[in-house]
């Protein structure tokens, strides 16, 4: 009887622990977006968070709400990496992950799909699982790659990847259905979804190049030598902000190995020495060319909060699966300020003082 009454207090604990928990913050702003997804186990957390980029941009737009397939523009990243890899000899990066600027790429290219067609599960599973595929597509291209032939097949080789890519993630459809109307994935993404992709730029702020210019951030993933306009720390925080606050959510790239990044709790923030400083510039570079901060996770940044306290914290959508805040993250203002590598941002989402400094066209 005492046992019983000791769990039934233990439970009651737990329960009050989770809901106050939950509870932990006000909601700044939150700007419209779609639901979470999950990408289990697969390594495509850059396609998941700029696919819900693409979502919640095409809500801004006044679109009727929609969830991509951050599949469909997985196979066009893979063969990317692997021509630049085959045709480097093996010196160049092939793995899992990638960049927001492989999504736009491919949706420019190619355009979109709703999930309900094409999710890229194939039939008789029932997750994303490309630890196989990976592993294969890698010792595929390395063969490839470091053959003593000298005479590399370039349609060969780019069918043999294909039908890899389409045994494991299913193939997409050319046309399909949706909502009575028949489309392709190029007219579904104009009609229906609206975005151009030519009107996003990547954000970043390092003092290793010139500020308000455009430079190609050396990061392993940026396998395709892709442009990013670099800013002060000053104007970076600026036009987060100002993003935010104007309706305009930004894809986020980043550290995420910090320790004290609890991402079953929800919560993400630096060591109480760093939350009581000032992030400044010089801290920011340091910590990328000592390494402690990398490109190892992608997010989707759609708001701000405050806890009790009044600290504040940016809102962002996980792809990773539930956790005590439903699937959600909050990142301490100085987590975002220091662990951030970029943000893809609509280009109206930043400051016009600080376009007018910068080499934004």
């Amino acid at each position: 009887m005492k046992y019983h009454f000791l769990l039934f207090l233990l439970i009651c604990a737990n329960t009050f622990c989770l809901a106050q928990n939950n509870q932990e913050f006000d909601t700044v702003l939150k700007i419209t977006s779609t639901p979470l997804k999950n990408q289990q186990s697969s390594g495509t957390c850059w396609s998941f968070a700029t696919t819900s980029f693409l979502e919640t941009e095409a809500i801004r737009l006044g679109k009727e709400p929609v969830s991509l397939s951050p599949i469909f523009y997985v196979a066009p990243a893979y063969l990317g990496k692997a021509k630049k890899y085959i045709e480097k000899r093996g010196n160049s990066y092939f793995a899992e992950g990638d960049l927001t600027f492989s999504v736009l790429d491919a949706y420019k290219k190619f355009g979109a799909i709703p999930e309900t067609v094409y999710n890229g599960i194939i039939e008789g599973d029932w997750q994303h699982d490309h630890v196989e595929m990976d592993d294969l597509l890698l010792a595929m291209v390395e063969s490839i790659a470091k053959s003593g032939y000298e005479r590399i097949k370039p349609y060969s080789w780019s069918k043999a990847l294909e039908a890899v890519l389409n045994a494991y993630l299913g193939t997409p459809p050319a046309t399909f259905v949706y909502k009575g109307k028949l489309y392709s994935p190029k007219t579904f993404a104009e009609e229906y979804v609206g975005i151009n992709p030519d009107e996003y730029i990547e954000i970043t702020s390092y003092s290793h190049h010139d500020f308000y210019k455009l430079f190609v951030l050396d990061i392993p993933a940026n396998w395709n030598q892709n442009n990013y306009l670099n800013l002060p720390i000053q104007d970076f925080e600026k036009t987060i902000d100002y993003a935010l606050e104007n309706g305009y959510s930004l894809a986020w790239d980043g550290d995420a190995s910090e320790p004290l990044f609890d991402f079953e709790k929800g919560i993400l923030q630096l060591s109480n020495d760093e939350e009581n400083t000032i992030i400044t510039q010089e801290l920011r570079q340091k910590t990328f060319d000592n390494k402690s901060t990398t490109d190892d996770h992608n997010m989707h940044l759609i708001g701000k909060a405050k806890d009790k306290s009044g600290n504040p914290y940016y809102l962002l959508k996980n792809s990773e699966g539930s956790n005590d805040m439903e699937g959600y993250i909050y990142m301490t203002k100085n987590a975002l300020l220091l662990k951030t590598i970029s943000l893809l941002v609509h280009k109206d989402g930043i400051p016009s003082e600080i376009k007018l400094k910068s080499d934004l066209k």
